[in-house]
């Protein structure tokens, strides 16, 4: 049997997929294999798949962070040789594009993509019984058609980069020259490149996406000024793809992904991995604090050494990091280039700035807060996102329990939030310690994400705006409880481990909407009152036993999602869950709540701790494994068995 396609005309389907990226598709796939027989339909706004890899989106020399073999779905190789990328190599961005495109095909899904489809609005259905999703599809033409699809179960798999921060800045209605947010580049990026009459280049922001830029044009010859906030979080860690420790020459993915490395980041679901009295010695002692901060330290020096930022340049001073690399996590970024991106900086084609903008001028004229002038032929601004899914979803007055970010928080909801966030500061800093020396670099983003909202006089306004508060960062608080399971969401954190993250996650959420996770499920907590496991779904509305499994529910997903602003404070862990040495127990804790085996090296405790690195290669053929699980528990059942 195969999954129902839905027609053009079709005003209902089962599953309805947001987004055709690298999550949307795993969960596309995923959700196919394990219910063959149900309707499905995947939109997305773009012409292509791919999500930040579709074909508009492309730039000139757009690359992975990764190397190949660790940017491709555990069943679906991607095999050097049919695409043209060496071992040891970057993939360009039309390569993974154009292995996206084979994967669909490879996967069945082509039949139920419907692109060029925007979703313009969410509404849930009264009784929490599906919902109502508002379509706006654009034609060749360019004409729009807005129509209406409901559904029984909704996947929002856009992620967090789909929606641009916008560029506001005093002054730039009158500019006159051309201000480009990131998110657009690869629309002017060549036209850009070629204009002889753009000369110079200034580059606003500090990310791995700035260092893009700032190739891109001074590659093509263009003269830079590199501009990075004094006030913001500076420039991103960056690397090359192996770092040395000592004498070692360390993949650094892979390194992230090695269990005894792991242990060195405390992490709230570390316990996960079967290892917690490890990870308790090395952030609840002063000796394992030492061993902790040593590695760190000599992770900093070595990357700062082998980038060449501390050779005694001063512009390229400019250029490292404000804190430790302890404290990035979505913030750090591999040199994936054809040329050191930094050689332009030493010859004095690209200029580095760490000054506030004023404001913008007549004629191009970038002026900084200290009162110098910058003349410039273009303004390309890498300023972030807006950490958002890009769909609207209501009712509005469920969007606290659900977890969404959301300025509409009523004041009860912010204060229930606020105290639940107290309460897991506390256990957070008891459990480690050394978060308690976390950098601040604005109070408000403690408790709510700052967002700018305008300007008025030439000052931003800023509002409160709720960070992402989902469970196991997938499923809506509110739904877990009571049992109404419709909706999820899909890459709604930032971590390295891109593609099986996408493939993990959109199995969990697969059992999860079908209550097939494994009963009852592990809480983060430590704490003797919170020790027991959580226990759902479906308690009756008013009981004892529903109101004692919410608060441990929310406070589980306050301590998730907390962690993060105290882990990694110069990354976006205040605004959502943000790691990089933490992927694998995040696996092993989903891969528990699924009833399957986290220790997939063999040989026990000894082959997690001399195994090596976790890859695609260890959770190639999980969706089969889990539906022989379910098969088994079914046959089971039916023999009589407990």
């Amino acid at each position: 049997m195969t999954s129902k396609a839905v027609s053009p005309t079709s005003s209902s389907v089962h599953t309805l997929i947001i987004g055709a990226g690298i999550s949307g598709l795993a969960a596309a796939s995923t959700f196919h294999r394990c219910a063959p027989s149900s309707s499905l339909l995947i939109l997305d706004a773009n012409t292509s798949v791919g999500g930040v890899w579709a074909t508009e989106n492309l730039y000139p020399g757009l690359k992975s962070n990764n190397l190949l073999g660790t940017y491709e779905y555990s069943d679906f190789p991607m095999r050097g040789e049919e695409y043209g990328v060496k071992v040891g190599q970057h993939i360009p961005g039309t390569i993974i594009h154009e292995y996206m495109e084979r994967f669909v095909d490879w996967a069945g899904l082509r039949e139920y993509l419907r692109l060029r489809t925007k979703v313009l609005g969410a509404e849930e259905t009264e009784g929490g019984k599906g919902w109502v999703i508002k379509c706006g599809e654009t034609g060749q033409d360019g004409g729009q058609k807005n129509y209406e699809i409901r559904c029984e179960k909704l996947v929002v798999g856009t992620g967090l980069t789909c929606v641009p921060m916008p560029i506001r800045f005093a002054g730039q209605e009158n500019f006159n020259v051309p201000i480009v947010n990131f998110a657009s580049l690869a629309k002017v990026a060549k036209t850009l490149v070629a204009d002889e009459n753009v000369k110079h280049v200034t580059i606003y922001g500090g990310s791995k996406a700035a260092h893009d830029c700032v190739y891109m044009f001074a590659s093509a010859g263009k003269q830079v000024t590199w501009v990075i906030r004094r006030s913001g979080h500076g420039p991103s860690w960056m690397a090359p793809a192996y770092v040395y420790l000592g004498p070692f020459r360390c993949w650094l993915e892979k390194l992230t992904t090695t269990r005894f490395f792991t242990w060195l980041s405390p992490c709230v679901w570390g316990d996960a991995d079967g290892f917690g009295w490890i990870r308790g010695c090395l952030h609840g002692t002063k000796l394992g604090r030492k061993v902790v901060d040593g590695f760190w330290g000599t992770l900093c020096e070595e990357t700062l050494k082998q980038t060449g930022l501390t050779d005694g340049n001063e512009e390229l001073k400019k250029l490292v990091p404000s804190e430790s690399a302890f404290w990035y996590a979505g913030g750090l970024g591999i040199l994936s280039y054809e040329e050191d991106v930094y050689g332009f900086v030493r010859s004095g084609a690209v200029k580095v700035a760490r000054k506030d903008v004023a404001g913008l001028e007549s004629g191009g004229m970038v002026r900084f807060a200290d009162g110098e002038v910058v003349k410039t032929d273009a303004l390309v601004c890498s300023s972030g996102w807006r950490f958002d899914s890009g769909v609207p979803l209501g009712p509005e007055e469920k969007l606290a329990g659900w977890g969404v970010p959301s300025t509409k928080y009523s004041r009860g909801q912010k204060e229930d939030w606020h105290a639940l966030n107290e309460r897991a500061d506390m256990e957070i800093l008891e459990r480690f310690p050394r978060l308690a020396t976390a950098p601040i670099r604005d109070q408000n983003s403690l408790l709510e994400n700052p967002v700018d909202v305008g300007i008025r006089k030439d000052r931003k306004q800023k509002e409160e705006y709720a960070p992402w508060r989902l469970w196991r960062s997938i499923a809506p608080p509110s739904q877990v409880v009571s049992g109404e399971r419709n909706l999820v969401f899909l890459g709604m954190l930032f971590n390295i481990t891109t593609v099986v993250r996408a493939e993990i996650t959109s199995l969990w959420a697969y059992a999860y909407l079908h209550d097939q996770l494994k009963q009852p499920v592990a809480s983060l907590s430590t704490k003797d009152e919170a020790r027991l496991q959580i226990d759902f779904p479906g308690l009756e509305d008013g009981t004892k036993a529903q109101q004692e499994a919410t608060d441990k529910l929310m406070y589980d997903t306050a301590l998730f999602n907390r962690f993060g602003k105290w882990r990694c404070a110069m990354g976006y862990g205040a605004r959502a869950p943000d790691f990089v040495f933490d992927s694998v127990p995040f696996f092993d804790l989903l891969l528990g709540d699924l009833g399957l085996r986290s220790w997939r090296k063999g040989w026990g405790w000894m082959g997690e701790v001399f195994g090596g690195c976790y890859g695609q290669s260890d959770y190639r053929g999980l969706v089969d494994e889990w539906l022989a699980t379910k098969a088994g528990d079914a046959g089971g059942a039916m023999n009589g068995e407990k």
